[in-house]
């Protein structure tokens, strides 16, 4: 059976698709072998409160959400905030994908995995 690697997507890494035109999904397919995306529900509605605040938020957020739906899958958990869940699911072995330098830096300290968008063009995974 070949083993998956599971992803777990934050809001920033979504947005930034359509902020920075690169194909997170690709990259990350790159340099994993069988990855497995996951988005938790906290982020689709960070994703839904976006929509809201102008015009490019809104594009970048819709095209987050319809790649969700083509790679991902989704983990019940609105009861939380996006960050916690992140956190959580480090500790369960899933890569954390996010921009958040604060929330990287607070999983890499537990020894667990991020994926980060560096110079505005690749996918780093550390």
């Amino acid at each position: 059976m070949v083993q998956l690697t599971k992803i777990a997507l934050d809001t920033n890494m979504l947005m930034a698709i359509g902020e920075l035109k690169i194909d997170v999904f690709e990259e990350i397919k790159n340099q994993i072998a069988n990855p497995e995306f996951f988005v938790p529900e906290a982020v689709i509605e960070e994703l839904q409160a976006l929509k809201k605040i102008n015009r490019t938020k809104k594009i970048n957020a819709e095209i987050a959400e319809i790649l969700i739906k083509k790679h991902c899958k989704i983990i019940k958990n609105k009861e939380k905030k996006a960050d916690k869940i992140m956190e959580e699911l480090a500790e369960e072995n899933y890569i954390i994908a996010t921009n958040d330098k604060k929330l990287r830096t607070k999983i890499r300290k537990k020894g667990f995995k991020t994926a980060f968008v560096r110079q505005k063009k690749m996918i780093v995974i550390e």
